[in-house]
């Protein structure tokens, strides 16, 4: 597949873990960055990406190089069903 999907955030986070364990499951290539240690880091990619919570979710093509914002896992969940 061309596509991964990055996930920014926690491994003490359960909508991380929830997102991480969707993917997988769909058999998807997933990235997990995991700042539980650096949250200071993880509050820079909240800014940059003007979101507020965790998982940061984004989606990678492997060719082309773009990275799309996702969201969250709620989004996430909405972007395989749409």
């Amino acid at each position: 597949m061309v596509e991964r999907f990055i996930i920014i955030g926690r491994s003490t986070c359960p909508f991380c873990n929830m997102a991480e364990d969707f993917l997988k499951a769909n058999n998807r290539e997933t990235i997990f960055l995991d700042y539980v240690n650096k949250p200071e880091l993880l509050d820079d990619y909240k800014d940059f990406h003007n979101q507020s919570t965790v998982p940061i979710i984004l989606s990678n093509n492997k060719k082309s190089g773009l990275v799309k914002m996702i969201g969250g896992y709620t989004d996430l969940l909405e972007h395989f069903s749409g």
